[in-house]
């Protein structure tokens, strides 16, 4: 049975009441996100209602309005009047039935920087980064000799991007700052979360090297940013055609226009990627927590969850996340431990797949990352269930997603022998493909005759990649 809701006008009485509310609701405020900007909500409001009879009940002004053209898709960010206790406003509009949903807009944290993890500079270069322990244990040179991002954007929605590190020189491309109003997201010095967007640029490239970067800014130098300025950032890496996004920001609670903009990537197959958290701790931390988000964990470089690591039934993957090392701001680089560094390990794997991919489902694509991880349950016995499907995998990923492409006899390369391995097998009975999706080429989930005509077509006739197959 469908709840109905009583519709609330600002009158006198309720103004007077709310302003009453103001100290009674902070515990609530603490409970369901923490910080948020003062005099500012995100409302939405059901089809065919328009906000300006929102605004006229409540004494609400429209700010911003987050649109992408879809009538199943709107969020506004509302002023507030100063003398209206901001919690309180936001419990009454949400129960007006004709608003889907109403909260302040909350704050999001860098966790490093709000943790006190900090970096440590020194001005060894590239060789270092690309043969640290991490690139090592992914096997980063063997994945990347059949992928290497080429033709993919990934979004860093974080503090900017330093464009001229030298290790990002050309990998960068013009982004949003939300935080200063203009189209330069560059990463900021003099603050506790400076240099963070640039080093999780820097893992993504270690892991993705030919893939782009799209920066933007949504957390200042403190490290602090909302999550309305986020959720218009996904929606604009999503129009932009960016296939992957990396958000290493965490908060309590749930940001409702955050949560519709996961969402709304998702559906068009955008993978959203986000950090633990570095509360060691198995409270859930959003957006990791998020359905539509691949949430990560951070291991030390045995294996081991990272000391500071978040973990829970809510995690999807491990990476490395402690001691890493990655460009910082101008020349320099620096080692810097947290879940924001593990989550782009996990970015940059999957441009690596959408290189090879570019048409994949999101889920086919997280399936196969999943599937793909190395089980860590053993050397984390406490942890047992709370770390997800294990640590990612790039080279596994990305060899099980060539061999789930036509690459029948699994050479890393799709050539006319794959054509006569598969004609071997559908019609003479010869061995079955070396591993159980790959000569699916068609992607119709059964091996036939109709996968070695499309193979022929392609290897051939220059017709359609082959499809992913299906991921089990």
């Amino acid at each position: 049975m469908k709840r109905t809701h009583r519709r609330f006008r600002l009158t006198p009485a309720l103004l007077g009441a709310l302003l009453a509310l103001g100290a009674s609701t902070a515990a609530v405020d603490a409970r369901q996100g923490g910080d948020f900007v003062p005099h500012e909500l995100v409302c939405s409001v059901v089809s065919g209602v328009y906000i300006d009879s929102i605004n006229t009940r409540y004494g609400t002004t429209t700010k911003d309005v987050i649109d992408t053209g879809l009538f199943t898709y709107f969020s506004y960010l509302l002023r507030v009047p100063e003398e209206l206790d901001v919690d309180s406003l936001a419990n009454a509009i949400a129960l007006d039935s004709e608003v889907l949903y109403c909260s302040p807009n909350y704050i999001l944290d860098a966790p490093e920087p709000v943790q006190r993890s900090q970096p440590f500079l020194d001005v060894t270069g590239e060789p270092e980064v690309t043969e640290q322990a991490a690139a090592m244990r992914l096997n980063l040179s063997t994945a990347q000799a059949q992928s290497t991002g080429t033709g993919v954007m990934v979004a860093v929605i974080d503090a900017g991007v330093d464009a001229a590190q030298p290790m990002l020189a050309g990998s960068v491309l013009s982004g949003i700052d939300y935080v200063d109003s203009d189209t330069t997201a560059h990463d900021e010095p003099g603050g506790a979360a400076s240099g963070h967007g640039t080093f999780v640029a820097g893992v993504i490239h270690l892991v993705a090297p030919e893939a782009q970067i799209v920066p933007y800014r949504v957390i200042d130098t403190v490290g602090r940013g909302d999550g309305f300025s986020i959720a218009k950032a996904i929606i604009d890496a999503v129009a932009r055609g960016c296939k992957v996004i990396n958000i290493s920001l965490v908060m309590s609670g749930t940001h409702a226009s955050m949560d519709e903009a996961i969402e709304y990537a998702r559906y068009r197959d955008v993978v959203v990627v986000g950090a633990a958290g570095n509360d060691s701790s198995s409270a859930p931390r959003f957006p990791a927590d998020d359905s539509y988000c691949v949430g990560v964990a951070a291991l030390d470089s045995v294996d081991l969850k990272a000391d500071f690591s978040n973990f829970g039934s809510h995690i999807d993957l491990c990476a490395p996340g402690k001691d890493i090392k990655g460009p910082f701001l101008d020349s320099l680089f620096a080692r810097w431990s947290g879940t924001s560094f593990a989550a782009p390990f996990v970015s940059g794997t999957a441009a690596l797949l959408f290189a090879v991919r570019p048409a994949a489902s999101f889920g086919d694509l997280v399936d196969l990352l999943k599937v793909t991880a190395e089980d860590v349950d053993a050397l984390n016995p406490l942890y047992v269930g709370k770390l997800g499907s294990g640590i990612v995998s790039p080279q596994g990923a990305v060899a099980a997603w060539w061999a789930a492409s036509g690459d029948v006899d699994a050479s890393g390369a799709i050539t006319s022998a794959d054509i006569v391995y598969l004609i071997n097998h559908v019609f003479k009975s010869g061995p079955a493909p070396t591993e159980p999706n790959n000569g699916d080429v068609d992607g119709s989930c059964v091996v036939s005759a109709d996968d070695v005509i499309y193979l022929v077509d392609y290897v051939f006739k220059g017709g359609a990649a082959p499809e992913a197959g299906c991921v089990h």
